[in-house]
């Protein structure tokens, strides 16, 4: 018997322990919000000289691009004349319409719609300024300002 407790001491010893642990992850999503316009807009004259847009021949429509992580809403704000040339008379109406990321027709008001987790994806925004008496030559600037929050 004198055996027994060097094996039984043995087989504690060289017995695998056994235990559990847990391997925990944690993660955190923040709201943010990205954007950017890789391509600006150019508004041209219609055929009758009482529209300048983007959506005319040779105009092009704005694009920007929105990368969102979490719950956010984009905004456009109200669309607005910001320059004209010396003897223009005014009297306009700007408007502005958006497609892509959501949708909407032409509106002179501010814009807002939501947005959860999307990958990096456009909006194509289109301007265009209204005159029934039309516009004098020179360079004109009409501007929405797009947010994300």
């Amino acid at each position: 018997m004198r055996g027994l407790p060097v094996v039984l001491t043995y087989v504690l010893l060289c017995a695998p322990a056994f235990a559990a642990t847990d391997v925990v992850f944690t993660g955190n999503v923040t709201d943010t919000c990205t954007l950017a316009v890789p391509t600006p807009g150019t508004m041209t004259l219609s055929a009758d000289g009482k529209t300048l847009g983007s959506d005319q021949a040779l105009g092009v429509p704005a694009t920007a691009t929105v990368l969102s992580l979490g719950g956010n809403t984009v905004t456009l704000s109200a669309p607005s004349l910001t320059a004209s040339p010396v003897g223009y008379a005014g009297g306009e109406t700007v408007q502005m319409s958006y497609s892509g990321l959501a949708s909407h027709a032409y509106t002179t008001q501010q814009q807002s719609f939501s947005v959860g987790i999307i990958p990096l994806t456009s909006l194509v925004i289109n301007m265009q300024v209204i005159n029934n008496s039309g516009f004098a030559q020179g360079t004109y600037t009409a501007k929405t300002v797009l947010t994300c929050s």
